[in-house]
């Protein structure tokens, strides 16, 4: 294990806008620490076991915490920040009878971007709250390997959607779309509509070369390696 020193980090990455929202909302950290505490221990464990019978003993916990490495990912808050700067809005000034209200303009402007920030991090939280949520939908085999100089790599966008779709969301729902999600150096789960024929396997030595292709495309960010890559 590294320390974020190591590898890579930003300053101020999950706080909220200011220091009374941080006061009286949950702060991301404590949403995280299950994770981060039993990450450790779960893939201790499957690498001991050769991961024999990790989809019952640690299936639901590696998808909620893909969900959770998703949506704590630099590309999830870049998104949510730009839909958020698309919402119009108006100051309410007044409340009456009937819950009739009153606003200080017709004409709805931008949103503060004090707002913008707070509601962004509260909405990282709740994905994360949702638990593995639609990726009980697919079904999920893992490889592995044990070669170091041959190794799932992972990136600032740690979950990758492959196929050919009009949309985020229409793209999980074709059978042709496949998800990787690299657990570790060593292992990685491939997500698929239809079942797979070997649900557990080493993986062909091309195989995670393959994983790889898809983080060093410019938009995965910064990759992390457990050692130099060779990309040719």
């Amino acid at each position: 294990m590294e320390s974020p020193g190591s590898v890579g980090w930003a300053r101020g990455l999950y706080d909220y806008a200011d220091t009374e929202s941080a006061e009286t909302l949950e702060h991301p950290d404590e949403t995280f620490a299950r994770f981060e505490r039993e990450f450790p221990l779960v893939r201790q464990h499957l690498i001991e076991r050769r991961y024999k019978n990790w989809v019952k003993q640690h299936k639901g916990f590696l998808l909620s915490f893909m969900q959770m490495v998703r949506a704590r990912s630099p590309l999830f808050i870049e998104q949510q920040t730009a839909q958020n700067r698309e919402l119009r809005g108006a100051t309410v000034t007044s409340v009456g009878p009937g819950n009739k209200i009153t606003v200080d303009s017709l004409e709805l402007r931008p949103l503060p971007e004090r707002f913008i920030r707070n509601r962004t991090i509260t909405q990282m939280r709740e994905e994360i709250n949702k638990g593995a949520d639609w990726m009980w939908e697919f079904n999920w085999c893992l490889r592995w390997t044990n070669d170091v100089t041959n190794p799932f790599v992972t990136a600032d966008q740690p979950v990758v959607v492959q196929g050919a779709v009009p949309d985020a969301q229409a793209g999980l729902r074709r059978h042709e779309t496949l998800i990787f999600f690299p657990i570790c150096w060593n292992a990685c789960l491939v997500g698929s509509r239809d079942r797979f024929d070997v649900g557990t396997a080493e993986a062909e030595p091309g195989f995670p070369k393959q994983v790889r292709e898809l983080f060093f495309r410019p938009s995965a960010g910064s990759v992390i390696s457990p050692c130099k890559i060779d990309l040719d």
